[in-house]
């Protein structure tokens, strides 16, 4: 019985045995019978690791999958991350509007800017438009590493009593503190936090049945994906978001764990560290540390290595003509 799983593998045997002696051949001689085995066996285990293996699903998680593909993309970009949030709670004529009208208030700077980029140019390293770019910066707050706030959190403008000394009062340094700062920035990260799930939520919805090629492929398509979403639906999600968080209560946790972490009543709670932000609410994790919705969401891959990790793997080390293979064998035309 002929099994279709093995129809990948052994079209590529005939391609590889075309490519290395000048076509195949049915006769061999007796110390190419004895090597066949081992050799087959060998080029399988290959052909394995390249994932090429009909039928193989592997299963790695979305969300992970997600913010890599923005982190790279922004970083592609050329954008700092420690950028985006000073530049989105830089203070206007009338103090620092909330977190959706300040991400609302670049769509015209940044179209003007990628015009005099070049929107061919950009093409070239994003499959964003401009307005789609402008939503991803959220996203990409929402799952950057953290470690320690970013904003004085300590309100140390009133003293205690039993320390309100003259001497105290005269040799006691101005207080930073900035409690607009510190509510709009915990308003950033919350409204981030609920933005960005409700768009890994939509991206999953046109993803979780696809079997993609690699998490490269996957990241690429992630991207394709966001770019599908009509800018409508990523307004009224980022506005829905700041409703949520805005005019809220929050409480500073301030114990000295060395991540940022804060509750929002009626929203839930907040930690962003090195894996991103965490929202925390009714009872469970409703997003971060792999969850979507409350769900820990995977994406299914064909193989759990780039095109460029397989190529490393073989020793390739490009597809033009000029490709070498390490140890010197050279794949192109002899020079």
């Amino acid at each position: 019985m002929i099994s279709v799983r093995f129809a990948g593998p052994c079209l590529m045997l005939v391609v590889v045995s075309a490519c290395g002696s000048g076509g195949p051949s049915l006769s061999g001689s007796a110390s190419e019978s004895s090597g066949s085995s081992s050799g087959l066996s060998s080029l399988w285990e290959k052909v394995r690791a390249l994932g090429f293996e009909t039928g193989k699903t592997y299963e790695m998680p979305a969300a992970g999958i997600m913010a890599d593909a923005f982190l790279t993309d922004i970083a592609a970009r050329g954008m700092p991350l420690d950028a985006l949030a000073r530049i989105l709670l830089s203070p206007g004529e009338q103090g620092r509007p909330r977190f959706d009208v300040a991400v609302e208030a670049h769509v015209v700077p940044t179209r003007a800017e990628i015009a005099e980029t070049g929107i061919d140019k950009m093409r070239s390293i994003t499959p964003l438009d401009p307005d789609h770019i402008v939503y991803a910066a959220p996203i990409a707050l929402a799952m950057q590493p953290r470690k320690g706030w970013e904003v004085q959190a300590i309100d140390d403008r009133r003293v205690d009593p039993q320390f309100d000394t003259p001497f105290f009062r005269a040799h006691r340094r101005p207080s930073t503190y900035d409690e607009e700062l510190h509510i709009r920035y915990m308003e950033m990260l919350a409204i981030s936090a609920i933005y960005t799930n409700t768009v890994f939520a939509l991206i999953d919805e046109e993803l979780g049945s696809s079997r993609l090629s690699d998490p490269e492929a996957a990241r690429r398509q992630v991207l394709i994906t966001f770019q599908a979403i009509p800018m409508d639906t990523l307004k009224a999600a980022l506005t829905e978001a700041a409703n949520e968080v805005v005019g809220g209560r929050f409480s500073t946790d301030l114990t000295g764990s060395g991540n940022i972490h804060f509750t929002h009543i009626p929203a839930g709670d907040f930690v962003a560290d090195p894996r991103g932000l965490t929202w925390t609410r009714a009872g469970g994790v409703w997003f971060g540390d792999g969850r979507i919705n409350g769900q820990t969401v995977n994406l299914r891959l064909a193989s759990t290595s780039s095109v460029s990790q397989r190529q490393a793997q073989t020793g390739t080390q490009g597809t033009n003509a000029d490709a070498k293979v390490e140890g010197g064998a050279s794949v192109g035309p002899v020079q």
